[in-house]
């Protein structure tokens, strides 16, 4: 798909550029151009599912951090906060050098599971929180997997190869906690 967004820029970007009458650039006015994205469908598309998926991570545990009963809930929280806010550096750069800006919005699932969160009183709290890190890292261990055996660009494909492991402990860590196995 994205070599027919770009066939179609090319398709209306090429006859406006015909118009200007400054040849020293073809392209200095008319149409401002696309920033070059040199990441293909596949690639892109786990750039955008990761960089939301580091959010909805950092947002639910920060809410953790402030309302877990647990100490141990707690403690996994603030890994999960430190472990995410470092991938989302690493992504953000990777994305920048790939011509993509990560998305910050959540997609309606991480919304619905952040507003459990939110909204889960103290007798449930908990609960609510590892299962939304259940749910959220199972998704998240698939997007990196998918990644890992059909991604094509190696800079995105290594990102996703190094951090899958941690992202696999992560979800390893909160079924124990959650007491799933």
């Amino acid at each position: 798909m994205n070599r027919y967004v770009r066939w179609g820029a090319a398709l209306i970007v090429l006859p406006l550029a015909a118009c200007n009458t400054d040849r020293s650039n073809a392209f200095s006015s008319t149409v401002p151009q696309p920033a070059a994205v040199t990441t293909n469908a596949q690639d892109a598309s786990f750039i955008n599912a990761a960089g939301p998926s580091d959010q909805f991570e950092i947002q639910t545990s920060q809410v953790a951090l402030q309302k877990a009963r647990s100490p141990v809930v707690r403690a996994y929280a603030q890994h999960m906060v430190d472990d995410h806010t470092k991938t989302t550096q690493q992504l953000t750069q990777l994305a920048a050098s790939k011509g993509a800006t990560l998305s910050q919005g959540l997609d309606p699932t991480q919304d619905r599971l952040l507003a459990a969160v939110r909204a889960a009183g103290p007798g449930s709290f908990d609960r609510t929180y590892l299962s939304g890190q259940v749910t959220g890292h199972t998704a998240t261990v698939a997007t990196f997997n998918d990644e890992v055996n059909n991604g094509r660009d190696a800079d995105v494909k290594a990102f996703a190869q190094q951090n899958l492991p941690t992202i696999q402990q992560h979800l390893a860590d909160a079924r124990r906690l959650a007491g799933r196995r």
